[in-house]
């Protein structure tokens, strides 16, 4: 679908347009970016007439030189550019078929949600259990649901254990892993990842791909932005962002 020189070709490109090679039931494109430029105050241009589809349960895996706007990309996709980061935004951005400064945001963060390279950018509360509660209650959810999707979440992180801990006490792999705990417990149904790999040991980072992975094959869109090309092996599309970009 693009015509941005920014995107090279790659094996799953057919027709101008970004495809997996899989099928999916639903007609609706889970992401559609079109004509996406960005401006940070007295910066250059980012992104400049960017294009991108995402299908539905497809994984895709942005690449590029630091620098070149992969996490700007990701912070327009989510909504933070513009709502909490001030930029100028030209282009449209569209999940599931709805323009994403349309969309509610109790709405938006059960639709797009973002594990970002720093965790303690994203924790605030006294204790991991806390953590995914803070944004449970923002969606105003029963005690009983929030109970059993906190349960759920602790397990499937292996961080059960460390329910009353502080986060600040947790070693970066486990905090990153509350990060996600805490994004997938609000079941969003597209899942960013920015760099989300970067403060995991070689344990922590092949448990999270695995957690990664299982939720790709039951349908999870993912898009995910990473260095180093074994964390997007299960990437069905790679774009990759040229070195004209000037914002990452």
């Amino acid at each position: 679908m693009s015509k941005d020189p920014l995107i090279s070709e790659n094996s799953d490109r057919h027709g101008g347009s970004l495809h997996s090679s899989g099928s999916h039931d639903s007609g609706l494109h889970a992401i559609e970016v079109s004509g996406l430029t960005t401006r940070y105050e007295n910066g250059p241009a980012l992104l400049k007439d960017f294009s991108l589809t995402v299908q539905t349960g497809e994984c895709v895996a942005i690449q590029g030189e630091s620098g070149c706007g992969k996490s700007t990309l990701l912070h327009c996709i989510c909504g933070l550019i513009p709502r909490s980061i001030n930029a100028e935004v030209a282009g449209t951005i569209q999940l599931f078929g709805r323009p994403v400064e349309e969309i509610p945001r109790h709405e938006l963060v059960q639709t797009v949600g973002i594990v970002f390279q720093n965790p303690d950018s994203q924790l605030f509360c006294d204790t991991v259990v806390d953590e995914l509660a803070f944004g449970l209650e923002n969606v105003c959810l029963s005690q009983k649901e929030m109970s059993e999707r906190i349960e759920e979440y602790l397990v499937l992180t292996g961080l059960e254990d460390h329910r009353l801990t502080s986060p600040k006490n947790l070693s970066g792999g486990q905090k990153q892993l509350v990060v996600l705990a805490a994004v997938l417990a609000l079941r969003p149904r597209i899942l960013l990842l920015d760099e989300a790999f970067s403060q995991l040991d070689e344990l922590g980072r092949s448990q999270l791909l695995a957690h990664i992975t299982a939720l790709h094959k039951i349908g999870q869109t993912i898009v995910l932005v990473d260095h180093d090309p074994e964390n997007l092996s299960l990437a069905q599309t790679t774009v990759r962002l040229g070195e004209q970009g000037n914002g990452g």
